[in-house]
């Protein structure tokens, strides 16, 4: 069974306990495929919605529109972090999008492989951790963390502005939107996958007391 993708009002809520047992029984493609990539987004009211809100959005980031995916809790309804226990949206909760293009992501990679000395110096100590992150592990999966980098990044004011427009109308108004950047479609799934295969590890390992 797989949850409609449309919420018809505010109050809905999403039955955290069926979205647990999907992620056991689907395999993480398939659980991936119904609940993040093909699928209207929580959040939003219906395909229109969301689709009038990308199209906005991608004319303000200078992207194609469906290159733009909202994840995380605004897209399934619930958080599938392992540290959240599968907490429902909320009003605090920011909006995670993910958008595939090359062009950025190259620019992204070709900053992080330049950085002068003295550009290093001028990092603060979390983005000298991000950098090293990005270095051992995003760019080996196609991914940018574009919120934590984003100052920095050679188009880093025009998206700046863009996501901060973006949190200023419904349904995203008052949320902070952040933005990873994927190389390809390809390297989306893939880091969707692996979150959920590792989640679901999580879900079906034996009690440590049992």
């Amino acid at each position: 069974m797989v949850i409609e993708a449309e919420r018809t009002d505010g109050s809905s809520r999403v039955d955290g306990a069926l979205i647990q047992r999907e992620l056991v029984s689907l395999s993480p493609g398939e659980f991936v495929n119904h609940y993040v990539i093909d699928r209207v987004p929580w959040i939003f009211r219906n395909r229109r919605q969301y689709v009038e809100w990308k199209i906005e959005l991608g004319r303000d980031l200078d992207v194609d529109p469906f290159s733009i995916v909202v994840v995380g809790s605004a897209c399934v309804g619930v958080s599938l972090s392992p540290k959240k226990n599968f907490s429902h949206f909320h009003g605090g909760s920011d909006i995670d999008i993910a958008i595939i293009s090359s062009r950025h992501f190259d620019e992204s990679w070709r900053w992080l492989r330049t950085l002068t000395p003295s550009q290093s110096l001028a990092l603060t100590k979390f983005e000298k951790s991000m950098f090293k992150w990005h270095h051992k592990n995003l760019i080996f999966d196609g991914t940018i963390a574009a919120d934590q980098l984003l100052s920095k990044v050679p188009f880093g004011a025009q998206w700046t502005s863009a996501l901060a427009r973006a949190s200023l109308k419904e349904p995203t108004q008052g949320r902070e939107v952040k933005a990873r950047i994927y190389r390809d479609f390809e390297s989306l799934r893939y880091y969707q996958v692996k979150c959920v295969r590792d989640l679901r590890f999580e879900l079906t390992m034996p009690d440590s007391e049992g």
